[in-house]
Order: structure tokens, then sequence, then C-alpha cells
């Protein structure tokens, strides 16, 4: 299969006022298809430097995306830099102004004089329609290269992947193989823990298997490919079960399921209820079960407080009483030398469990981090009753 890159431009990207977000979207979309994504490079609105980048790109991979630059402002230099790079003039498109005319009528608004230069593109490349908005894309091949030049507006990327560039995709390059990908998410154990007991999974080649850490939790990325969609499937079922075998309780959930919503679907399996008190964490604790729970059948009181009036472990029995559930949560941050020190506290039935741990960065890495705690703690310990 072919390889592909990405060229996400503007100099917003560079300057850290924007994210982003497009190429990952790209990367979601090219892996039912097979074809990996082997490169991303970010350049700003600067022509030469485009130029120079496209050429590298398509030295080193058969497919290139561009997303942005395609606007109708002095900036927006990706038609340029295409047509540079390609050796390609520039054509004007009567009917793809018509297009872009038409659609500022749809608005109700008159058409700016500027956008006139979003009609112009790279001679002999196809047109990709954008059918939500005004900045139209291209496909331009170039000795055996395909050359994708895409708006940077997430939600029209996304509608053109979808509708026009992926099938054309799908059916150049059919692919050869199967591919499988699943996320199991654990939570309280650290990645060098996990990556100790996985350390032969990690070293496979198929399935491939990678950690992606966040605030007190662990991700756990399987990727499986196979002759059959079944073999694929097979595969990365195996990893999977070997994984929750290993990890036990640490396991929350695959997918894109949050701690939270398993939090609150094995409460409520249980006909069990929680509150939750917290202290400097940002409300973030009670904020996501809540959230996770609209209805209130199982979680019953969030309770924010500037201070905690007793240690963590007596102020999370203290709100299961007033509550009156079966357990309460209790997490606190302080701020300790140059970090925070946070604290989660469990109170059940059967007496409380706690733990700690010294932070370092902002403080709503430090919430994310006790918030994940506090449902670890709950979520161990509903694991180890069903034993």
């Amino acid at each position: 299969m072919p390889n592909a890159e990405v060229l996400a431009t503007g100099t917003e990207l560079l300057s850290g006022d924007v994210v982003d977000t497009n190429s990952a979207r790209i990367a979601r979309a090219l892996r039912p298809l097979a074809i990996p994504l082997v490169q991303v490079t970010v350049v700003g609105d600067d022509l030469p430097r485009m130029v120079a980048a496209i050429r590298a790109a398509c030295s080193r991979s058969e497919i290139l995306f561009i997303s942005g630059g395609l606007g109708p402002t002095v900036d927006d230099v990706t038609r340029e830099a295409v047509a540079e790079a390609t050796g390609r003039p520039l054509r004007f498109d009567p009917e793809l102004f018509e297009t872009i005319r038409a659609r500022f009528e749809a608005f109700g608004v008159p058409m700016p004089e500027s956008n006139r230069r979003q009609a112009f593109r790279p001679e002999g490349s196809r047109v990709i329609p954008n059918p939500i908005g005004t900045a139209p894309g291209f496909l331009v091949e170039e000795d055996g290269h395909l050359l994708f030049a895409l708006p940077g507006v997430p939600r029209e990327l996304e509608r053109m992947l979808a509708e026009t560039v992926i099938p054309y995709l799908r059916e150049r390059f059919p692919p050869k193989e199967a591919m499988v990908w699943r996320v199991v998410r654990t939570i309280g154990w650290g990645e060098s823990l996990i990556d100790e007991r996985l350390q032969d999974l990690l070293r496979g080649e198929n399935p491939q298997i990678g950690l992606n850490a966040h605030p007190g939790r662990v991700d756990i990325r399987i990727r499986a490919h196979g002759v059959t969609l079944a073999d694929a499937q097979a595969r990365a079922e195996a990893a999977v079960r070997i994984i929750r075998e290993r990890l036990g309780a640490a396991v929350y959930g695959e997918g894109e399921e949050t701690p939270e919503a398993a939090l609150i679907l094995a409460l409520r399996q249980r006909q069990a209820t929680l509150a939750t008190i917290e202290s400097g964490s940002m409300g973030m604790l009670g904020g996501r079960l809540a959230a996770a729970d609209p209805e209130g059948t199982v979680f019953r009181i969030g309770e924010v407080r500037a201070r905690l009036a007793a240690a963590p472990e007596h102020a999370a029995e203290a709100v299961r009483r007033h509550a009156g559930t079966t357990f309460g949560l209790a997490a606190e941050v302080r701020p300790e030398g140059e970090g925070f020190q946070a604290t989660a506290a469990l109170a059940t039935p059967k007496g409380p469990k706690i733990a700690r741990r010294a932070l370092r960065g902002p403080l709503p890495h430090a919430a994310e981090w006790v918030a994940h705690m506090a449902m670890g703690l709950l979520w161990r310990w509903l694991h180890e009753e069903d034993q």
C-alpha cells in the first residue's frame, strides 16, 4: 500500500493559537483503507517554505494531503504553492466561480471580490466539491503521486474526506489485507507498570500494541491485520483477552468509553449510589459524574468546597452519610512546593480507601489526575468485591 503524509498549513498552528486536529481526522479516515500515515509536517503561510515542503513530501510518499490555505485572503497560498511545486500554472475555472457565487447567494449575502481567488486551481487538477463551504479542494496527480488540497475548516474537511476523497482512494487502492483497531482503557495504574505487565505483547508485530498515557489513566491501542477481516478480528480479540487477564481491575472499558460512564453503569447494575466532595480540583470529579448520569439515579450529590473541613477520608465518609448513598468519594488538590499534592479517598460500607500522589504541571492537569484517582479507587473496589 502507498504511504501518506499530511502538510498542515497556517501560521496560527505554529504560534500555538490553534491546535492541528485535521491531521488526526485524516489519519482516522485512512485506517479502513490500511493506508499508513507516515509523517505530519506543519508549515506557516510562507510560499517558498510550502513549495519546499510539498516537494519533499512528494519525494517520500505517494499520497499527500494539504489542509488549509484555500481561503480568499492573501495569506492563503496553497493554490500557488502547489502550482509552483508541480510546475502547473494556475487557471481560472468559470464553472467553479459560478459554484462559489451561488453558494454566497444561498447564504443571502453578496460575494466579496476576494473570493474570486478560490476559482483558480492548478492546470489539470480535479475539483473536490465542498458541499458546506466556499473553499473547494482539488486533486493533482503528478508522476504517480496524489496530492489532495483540502480546506482547513474541520467540518468541511471531514465532509469532503467522507464524500469524495476516501471513496476515490478505496477504488484506487483496494485494501490487500484487513485491518482492525481496538482500544483498551485503563485507570489507576501508571504507564510503567502496564508496560512491565505487557512487555512481550508490546514487542509483537501483529498485532502491534502501544501505550498512550493520560493523567491518571492509560490507553492501550491495538492494531491487527490479516488476510481476512475475521483473521484480523481474531488477532485483536486474542490480544484484548490477554490484556484483560493481566491487568484485571485496571481495565474499565474499551473504545470510546469514559471512566465516569463505566462507573455509573457499574453502580447502576449494583443498585448503588454515590456522592462526592472535592476541593481544589475545579469540580472535575463531580462534574464528569453528573454529566454521565443526567437523571441522577446513581450520582446524588456533588459538593465543591474551597477547603475540605476534614481529611479526605473523613470528608468522603461524611458526604456518604449526609447523602445517604452507598459510596462517598473525596478529591483534594493542594499546592505543595512547586507542584500539587493530590489525594483521593473512598468511603464504603466496609471502610475507607485512600490514594495520594505528588504532581507537577498546571492545575487542570492535577484536577484530571485526582478525578481519575478517585474514580479508579471505586472502580477497583467494585471489581475486587465481585471476585
